[in-house]
């Protein structure tokens, strides 16, 4: 099929992320622009982009459930919940032990799966599962009889209370610990948060069954609790603490969170001011330009009128409600959108996607200077709404490293859902900061602490040690749970980038030109791989006509062509997967071919999907990474993982790799499965060649609904299993063989699946004449045979071409897409006498016979 740029091979001029600097664009501009000699001038890498590099990953899937292996425990941020009771990890004091009336924490039995569970609970009235607290755990909300009654199933084994010390954030917990903390937190600015419900954010509970009812609006806490309130969102409030009884606060059945307010900070170095009078560092000039693509940047303000914009802002939000989206202080909005997809007007140089349109979020206050920001679900939504399929922010939280907070439960949560492409999704590909805080373990800030974003560390852009040299200040992992963090590093060191013409705070530099400044921190990392991002996304829209590709395909795919930086020994907590390469993500070296699938979905623990590969050439590199994006995880949790899915590849040998278990930066075998991460790579140095299979499998299913995934593989071979749904030339019948006009006829068809794999549901559609009758949806093991039976009733006399069509609008792979219909011809007569047999054919005994008895039946169809 072609594209709808060349059919034939694409050459890329391709300013890669390995290299040090920037090129220079001829673009149109203004007769006074900057035009700077660099004296590191960049190296040009051309490389041939073919259509055929990427291809469908095409699978079989196994349906067999198995029990989880699954401890009887529930793991929380204030201890660790057994049959037996609660074992404190941290100093709580006894007042806040005491239990939440409406709350029941519930510990599932081992014998049966967590989704059986949930639909055993699912089918009382009254209650409803609030959250999940691994391995075992369910809290639920709901009317005392109704949670009496989750307390008496057979598949819960131990029931517990729900300290009020759960709804308080960690920091909040340590104040409190403290005497008269109540009365001195008066006045301080907190935020109380109501449920976090199937659709997001609610406002109100609502409980009844025949005994009792619970119900309350959190807008009324909130006014007993708060003064000079602002609401960020539904149930989300923000204000100064008003009353001392926080205990009472956290005893009201409408809230599940109380926290201090969240400072945000942008992700600059401190010392983050280099400025040069030369050019704008930029990293990619290619033809994927980010046309057709909207990135989300939400930052300080930005200076629209810059001119490297021009007219590709299709919205500038204020999203904070202080009445301006100017770029006042520092200007790093506008430097960040520029580095994302500014078009070089005033300088000469391009942004990455510089063709992309600009969707922003203006989130600092003009007054102050501080970042604020609203409720991360709506700021999401309203991004995803406009069009938006690539979010990226260069901001984090001042503190919490490593914290999974409510602002990484909301991006987790819209990652998740507009990746469910069964449901209409189409993908968000969203990026945060690491931040500034390194060379320290752990100082990953929220909300880059979530599963399902891109969480993005800094290498060196310029100078000596570019780029295989990660800058000090990059925030490392692990987070909290143990989970890998970073995920990728970008050039973040000494980047120029675009500056806001109103900026009155640009950090003390010693030097300016008029258009542009120098910035290090992950702030300049984050928007090179948004950028980057973006042109994946253009690529397997436009070039490999992939629709609508998950958010998790393109992290898949950036982390497929990722390099380790420095000595083998990704992944580690200070690069990740390493540094991103756009080349390698897109034209593998050496030929190597691409395969990905991120249309399949496990829906209970033991289904799997197998993928067999024929490698065709020894001694390359074969490269398989798994990506999902999880269910969005309880903030009262230690460990974040809901849904835990396991990479497995094993080689023609029999010998299997399990999904990160490395070691010196490369797959070893003798490990254990990774029970933490929602990214798994299994990666070979030198492939031998025959027959590879790559298995995704379903671990442990704790969430509640199915989980689609996204699978990226390298290398060199052949994915040839795909199904050949075919119509059998003989297996048409027809129960009149000439029927009239408006007489009631059944039509049979024989449809075969003669591929070597399973067919997902398809339709085959009868016609006549072109204009369909009606249509059935199927589905065919490799092999098999389908009869379906038809109803028509001829509206023409005369022949008429009854056609057989399967997969009309190709929404299958199949090895041939030629064999998908059958036409026949049936005369229709007149209305009148018709006759009809149900001998068709009278045979004679032998050829002296002179008589038979035939029955007819003669209808008048007048």
């Amino acid at each position: 099929m072609q594209s709808r740029r060349s059919v034939g091979a694409v050459m890329f001029l391709v300013t890669l992320f390995i290299l040090q600097s920037a090129s220079q664009l001829a673009i149109n501009g203004p007769s006074n622009v900057e035009v700077v000699d660099d004296i590191n001038q960049i190296e040009r890498v051309y490389f041939e982009l073919r259509d055929d590099v990427f291809s469908e990953a095409v699978g079989t899937y196994n349906y067999n459930e198995f029990l989880e292996d699954r401890l009887i425990q529930a793991n929380t941020i204030i201890g660790t919940f057994d049959e037996y009771g609660l074992e404190l990890s941290r100093p709580i004091s006894a007042e806040w032990l005491q239990p939440r009336d409406d709350l029941m924490l519930v510990l599932a039995s081992n014998d049966v799966n967590l989704k059986d569970v949930r639909m055993e609970i699912n089918a009382l009235e009254g209650l409803v599962i609030r959250e999940y607290l691994p391995p075992s755990g369910l809290v639920l909300q709901g009317t005392q009889s109704a949670l009496n009654k989750a307390a008496n199933l057979e598949s819960i084994v131990a029931v517990h209370n729900v300290p009020l010390a759960l709804i308080l954030q960690a920091e909040l917990q340590d104040v409190l610990l403290l005497q008269d903390s109540e009365s001195a937190l008066l006045g301080e600015r907190m935020r109380i948060e109501g449920w976090f419900g199937e659709n997001g954010p609610e406002q109100t509970v609502s409980f009844s069954d025949e005994s009792s009812e619970v119900k309350q609006d959190i807008a009324d806490v909130v006014d007993l609790a708060f003064d000079n309130i602002i609401q960020w969102d539904i149930g989300r409030y923000e204000g100064d603490l008003a009353n001392a009884d926080i205990i009472s606060i956290a005893q009201q059945p409408s809230v599940s969170v109380i926290r201090f307010n969240p400072v945000f900070e942008i992700q600059n170095n401190n010392a983050r001011s280099h400025m040069k009078i030369n050019n704008m560092a930029t990293y990619f000039t290619t033809d994927l330009d980010g046309s057709g693509q909207i990135v989300a940047v939400a930052d300080s303000g930005l200076d629209e009128d810059h001119g490297d914009f021009g007219t590709r802002v299709v919205a500038n939000n204020d999203v904070i409600n202080d009445g301006s989206t100017a770029d006042r202080w520092s200007g790093h909005g506008t430097h960040v959108s520029c580095t994302v997809l500014g078009d070089g007007y005033r300088g000469g140089y391009a942004g990455v996607a510089p063709e992309a349109q600009l969707y922003f979020q203006a989130m600092e206050n003009d007054n102050t200077g501080n970042f604020q920001s609203p409720s991360l679900n709506s700021l999401i939504n309203s991004a995803y709404s406009a069009g938006a399929r690539t979010h990226t922010n260069s901001w984090g939280n001042n503190g919490g490293f490593g914290e999974y907070s409510s602002e990484s439960r909301d991006v987790d949560d819209r990652a998740s859902n507009y990746d469910r492409y069964y449901s209409g999704g189409e993908g968000l590909t969203i990026l945060f900061a690491a931040g500034n805080d390194g060379p320290d373990s752990d100082t990953v800030s929220p909300p880059a602490t979530a599963k399902n974003v891109i969480t993005v560390g800094m290498h060196q852009n310029r100078y000596q040690g570019a780029p295989d040299y990660i800058m000090q200040g990059s925030s490392r992992g692990p987070v909290d749970d143990g989970r890998i963090k970073p995920d990728v590093l970008a050039p973040g060191g000494y980047v120029w980038s675009c500056r806001a013409q109103e900026a009155a705070d640009t950090g003390g530099a010693s030097g300016s030109s008029t258009w542009y400044l120098e910035y290090t921190g992950t702030s300049m990392a984050t928007p090179n791989a948004a950028g980057a991002s973006a042109m994946i996304r253009e690529y397997l829209e436009e070039i490999a006509l992939r629709e609508s590709p998950q958010g998790a395909l393109v992290k898949a795919l950036l982390i497929l062509g990722a390099e380790d930086v420095g000595s083998r020994d990704i992944p580690n907590s200070d690069e990740g997967w390493g540094r991103v390469n756009l080349r390698n993500s897109l034209a593998p070296p050496d030929g190597q071919g691409v395969w990905v699938d991120d249309r399949s979905l496990l829906s209970a623990t033991g289904n799997s999907k197998s993928y067999t590969f024929d490698i065709d050439q020894s001694g390359d590199q074969f490269k398989a990474v798994l990506a999902w994006s999880d269910e969005a995880a309880s903030t009262w949790s230690s460990t974040q993982l809901v849904n835990n899915l396991n990479l497995e590849v094993t080689d023609p040998n029999g010998l299997t790799y399990l999904g990160n278990d490395f070691a010196n930066g490369r797959s070893t075998t003798g490990g254990n499965t990774d029970t933490l991460n929602n990214v798994e790579v299994v990666l070979i140095d030198s492939a031998i060649i025959g027959t590879w299979t790559v298995e995704v499998i379903n671990a442990n299913h704790g969430g509640s609904r199915g989980q689609p995934y996204s699978l990226a593989i390298m290398g060199h071979g052949i994915n040839d299993l795909k199904p050949d749904l075919v119509t059998v030339d003989d297996g048409f019948l027809i129960d009149i063989a000439i029927p009239s006009v408006g007489q009631e006829t059944e039509l049979e068809c024989v449809i075969e699946n003669t591929g070597n794999i399973r067919s997902n549901p398809f339709d085959v559609t009868l016609e006549v004449d072109g204009v369909e009758i009606s249509s059935q949806s199927m589905e065919l093991g490799g092999g098999s045979q389908r009869t379906l039976v038809w109803s028509w009733t001829p509206q023409t006399a005369g022949a008429n071409t009854v056609s057989f069509i399967i997969d009309k609008d190709d929404n299958i792979v199949e090895t041939l897409e030629t064999n998908n219909r059958q036409d026949i011809i049936v005369n229709v007569s007149e209305p009148g006498v018709a006759i009809t047999s149900t001998q068709q054919i009278q045979q004679l005994q032998n050829s002296e016979q002179t008589s038979t008895t035939w029955q007819i039946n003669l209808q008048n169809t007048g």
